[in-house]
């Protein structure tokens, strides 16, 4: 039984954490999916109330490690040292990614693979800023890290786990509940492709 943990934080994007956890939890037989937080109880950007279930630290521990995001909740949280100092992560024999701003929080961790990253159009800038190299793509891999950029790029992101870990055919078993109806071959195959690519050697314009 794989462990997944979801890392979230006051103030988070609500779409960005519930879609992740949506899609893996619907799977309870290869794999167990885990909200993790500082706090017992965190509230979304959108004043929503959630309880989490376990302390940050567990996330080192966990087989996969995903960050949400958040425009108010990460700068919150990386200038937090206690939240910062949890972790304890290893690219040699976890799985870890980001969605969105996430992407600051491994920049900050120093998990981003040569300083490279997609994020949210909205936080290009300021990731730039952070001295981080930005690439085009909704979704990119280098070894065990990834990041996706647009709330529903967390597709890309789930699939790229559960492809890591079970198979191709089992990642598109996952997603196809959330796709819409009649049109999953479409999805399907964007799914693949942006996986796929956002492995590829970047090779700029």
């Amino acid at each position: 039984m794989k462990q997944i943990a979801l890392i979230t934080f006051e103030q988070f994007t609500d779409i960005d954490l519930f879609l992740m956890w949506d899609i893996l939890g619907r799977n309870r037989d290869d794999w167990q999916v885990r909200i993790l937080g500082k706090q017992s109880e965190l509230r979304s950007s959108n004043g929503l109330l959630i309880h989490t279930h376990g302390r940050l630290e567990e996330a080192n521990q966990a087989d996969v490690v995903l960050f949400a995001s958040g425009k108010e909740g990460v700068p919150a949280a990386i200038s937090d040292a206690t939240f910062m100092g949890a972790f304890q992560l290893d690219p040699g024999r976890q799985l870890i990614g980001s969605i969105c701003a996430g992407a600051f929080i491994l920049a900050r961790l120093g998990l981003l693979p040569e300083r490279r990253a997609t994020t949210h159009p909205d936080a290009r800038a300021s990731l730039r800023a952070e001295g981080v190299e930005l690439d085009d793509r909704p979704f990119m891999s280098s070894g065990n890290v990834a990041t996706a950029g647009g709330c529903l790029a967390a597709l890309y992101l789930v699939g790229w786990v559960v492809e890591r870990l079970f198979g191709a055919q089992k990642s598109l078993e996952a997603l196809r509940p959330v796709l819409p109806a009649g049109q999953y071959g479409i999805y399907e195959g964007l799914i693949v492709s942006s996986i796929e690519q956002g492995g590829a050697q970047y090779r700029g314009r």
